[in-house]
């Protein structure tokens, strides 16, 4: 008898348990659509199975603008519609579905190592071999590398001669520069005339397509030990690196114009 009880209260268990899945109108920021919900005994409430995988990543404009153009193909959306792209200063992002938040795909821009060089590179000042080293670093975005590596490589008041006064900035045709005067461990006296810079054409991307001359502008002073300092510039440093963002977001732009109805967002 109890075990007859036992059973008849468990099947009244078992009929009036909550369905473990159900269907329920979900309403994105445009329109409305059925999404599936799983039960949690433990949590004791509905959850939406999110069917989304972890947003992607990816580094450059042009692996950014295929996965832009591949995510719509897989979604047969051929105008873009309710899908959108933001572009900022560092990359930007791209939602495939933004009524429900689906399909995120990251992109963080890496710079090309000569691109960090420079950047992290200028506004500094060196002493000869430091500067020797930068400038090494530099050897892929020089032209006549080693005939500019050799206007500095062989100034001969570094370490066995003694600056005698500051140098002075002279201009004469195209023998300008800074010129210095020095004495010779042998007493005897020098002077020299050193480049007032130099450039570089550097790619603004890891991977990327855009290149752009970067002038390199040198200062040279006298230490309070009488030796040479090379100070680094490049005063117009952060135009071009507005310009080389600028192109990129024009470039993503025009890869994605065929898409009439994708909102693309420059936050730039």
């Amino acid at each position: 008898m109890e075990n007859e009880l036992l059973k008849e209260a468990i099947q009244v268990l078992k009929n009036n348990k909550r369905p473990e899945l159900i269907n329920c109108t979900m309403y994105g920021q445009y329109t409305a659509d059925v999404k599936e919900f799983l039960y949690s005994d433990k949590e004791e409430k509905y959850s939406i199975i999110e069917k989304n995988p972890d947003p992607k990543l990816v580094r450059s404009a042009k692996a950014f603008t295929a996965l832009i153009k591949e995510e719509l193909k897989r979604r047969n959306n051929a105008t873009g519609e309710k899908a959108t792209v933001k572009l900022n200063l560092d990359g930007g992002f791209f939602i495939a579905d933004e009524n429900f938040g689906e399909g995120i795909t990251h992109f963080e821009r890496l710079n090309s190592q000569q691109w960090e060089i420079v950047k992290n590179g200028i506004n500094k000042i060196y002493d000869h071999k430091t500067f020797l080293l930068f400038l090494q670093k530099l050897k892929p975005s020089i032209s006549a590398f080693n005939e500019v590596f050799k206007q500095f490589a062989t100034l001969r008041i570094i370490g066995e001669t003694e600056l005698t006064s500051n140098p002075i900035f002279t201009e004469n045709g195209q023998n300008s520069g800074f010129q210095c005067r020095y004495k010779l461990d042998d007493g005897c006296d020098g002077e020299d005339t050193f480049p007032t810079g130099f450039s570089v054409n550097v790619a603004f991307a890891k991977a990327g397509t855009f290149k752009y001359d970067l002038p390199i502008d040198l200062l040279f002073t006298r230490s309070t030990d009488n030796e040479l300092n090379i100070e680094v510039l490049c005063p117009i440093f952060e135009n071009i690196e507005e310009q080389a963002i600028i192109d990129e977001a024009n470039y993503i732009k025009e890869e994605a114009k065929e898409y009439e109805d994708l909102l693309i967002i420059s936050d730039l």
